[in-house]
């Protein structure tokens, strides 16, 4: 199993850009059953940076391609806690238009 600690810190830390870069480099040499997790991880980097930037229509089509992806490997997948974070990317693109949105913007949980 591969190593995706890096990734979730950046995201967790806000660090959208990089969290990008980490993911997609996983995603692009990744066997088929797990591309789509990668994917989702890297269109969810790509929605939070968007929506950091205040490109909100970005934000919304990259989260809602990210949360589809994810929510193929419900409950949880590299120990990532898929249901928690699909539950609050739903939340977050249902209420992308809110001035104050980026306290919504989930953060990766790890299972163990």
């Amino acid at each position: 199993m591969i190593d995706i600690s890096e990734g979730v810190l950046l995201f967790n830390d806000c660090d959208f850009f990089a969290a990008h870069d980490f993911f997609e480099e996983i995603w692009m040499n990744a066997i088929k059953s797990e591309k789509e997790f990668f994917q989702g991880l890297v269109q969810i980097s790509v929605g939070s940076f968007h929506l950091i930037c205040g490109n909100k229509n970005g934000a919304k089509s990259q989260l809602a391609k990210g949360k589809f992806k994810l929510e193929q490997y419900l409950p949880s997948f590299y120990n990532v806690n898929i249901i928690k974070l699909v539950s609050e990317l739903s939340i977050l693109i249902e209420k992308i238009e809110v001035k104050d949105i980026f306290n919504l913007i989930p953060k990766i949980e790890l299972t163990t």
